[in-house]
């Protein structure tokens, strides 16, 4: 386990010792949740930075903007207004980056949200908060490795649900024929570690993060039972309104979530399979009693570099399917059916405009 005091005596070392300047980062989700708590963490700790947010309305993320600014003076902060759940949408903020960028150093991706109701399809034909969850995110990383490649200390985070993972159907990994919402979040959870599996194979140099956050008050789960229906509604609206507020003071709140998220994203605990160059250890004691994460899985000793993490951020046990699934090449089926979908995503979107 790493205590809150440890991850916030390693971010204010990180900050006075004035650790690696100029980094350069993309904030997909971060307009509010985890994602944003994170990206005040990021602006607060950080020199001179380049910061990338991801989101679909400027005019609302004002106020974030105004704060990054406060945070942080120096840092040179970028919002790229666009519809994430459309593959086209990804590529093009994608582009808009490597137009600028030479490198990037953290992709941390926390879109999405739960609801009742049934299969959403975008005009791509992918249900929506699927999208968010994972095919938007990995098209985010697909296209910008290229830049990972080119950082001295590449790290890819996504907030979901790390060291939750359950069995896939893979003649329906978008769930089309009998969906169901919570079972279609799971396939994201599966997906987004064999995917991430899959993906540091070749790009050994980057460290892959999947973490589950815990219950963090974020309103998520307000929202989730604010779309319930039905039979489902009177319960929903009990819980929403009696339970819900009980459980949120026992929560983790979203700044605490924020600290933890710059954590993940900085510290040399999870260090990739084979550096570029090796993590400088951190100058702050208390950190440097931490032994190095476990990763996923690990060949001669040598770990792949993919982190399932919980919400103290100490690597999770295998999900009881993983070993089936790594034995069975399960990671390469999950990336060769994602690109599929990616393809039948823009030619639908051809054909819609």
């Amino acid at each position: 386990m790493v205590s809150i005091d440890q991850v916030r005596s390693a971010n204010a070392t990180f900050k006075q010792t004035k650790q690696r300047p100029n980094i350069v980062a993309l904030f997909v989700g971060a307009t509010s949740g985890i994602g944003m708590g994170t990206l005040k963490a990021f602006a607060a700790n950080t020199t001179t930075p380049t910061i990338y947010v991801v989101g679909r309305s400027k005019s609302a993320a004002e106020p974030l903007l105004n704060e990054l600014a406060e945070l942080n003076p120096e840092a040179k902060v970028n919002f790229i207004e666009t519809e994430i759940s459309l593959i086209k949408y990804v590529d093009t903020a994608c582009e808009q980056i490597k137009t600028n960028e030479k490198h990037i150093d953290l992709l941390f991706l926390s879109p999405g949200y739960l609801s009742f109701e049934g299969r959403n399809e975008s005009k791509e034909g992918i249900d929506i908060p699927h999208a968010l969850r994972y095919y938007s995110r990995l098209r985010f990383v697909h296209n910008l490795l290229p830049l990972l490649k080119e950082s001295k200390y590449p790290r890819v985070v996504s907030i979901l649900a790390g060291g939750r993972e359950g069995t896939l159907d893979f003649d329906d990994l978008e769930m089309k024929n009998n969906f169901n919402g919570f079972k279609a979040a799971g396939n994201g959870a599966t997906q987004t570690t064999l995917a991430f599996e899959e993906l540091a194979k070749s790009n050994s140099n980057v460290t892959f993060i999947h973490k589950y956050p815990g219950f963090v008050d974020t309103g998520v789960v307000g929202r989730l039972l604010g779309t319930a229906k039905g039979i489902l509604a009177v319960p929903a609206t009990l819980a929403k309104w009696v339970i819900l507020p009980v459980i949120n003071t026992l929560s983790m709140s979203v700044d605490v979530a924020g600290e933890r998220g710059f954590f993940i994203a900085t510290s040399p605990t999870y260090p990739p399979s084979k550096p570029k160059v090796q993590l400088p250890p951190s100058d702050d004691p208390s950190v440097q009693t931490l032994a190095p994460a476990r990763s996923s899985s690990s060949t001669n000793g040598v770990g792949n570099g993919v982190y399932l993490l919980n919400e103290k951020d100490e690597s999770q046990p295998d999900a009881p399917v993983m070993a089936e699934y790594r034995a069975n090449g399960a990671s390469k089926k999950v990336w060769e059916d994602t690109q599929k979908v990616w393809s039948r995503a823009l030619f639908s979107y051809a054909i819609s405009t």
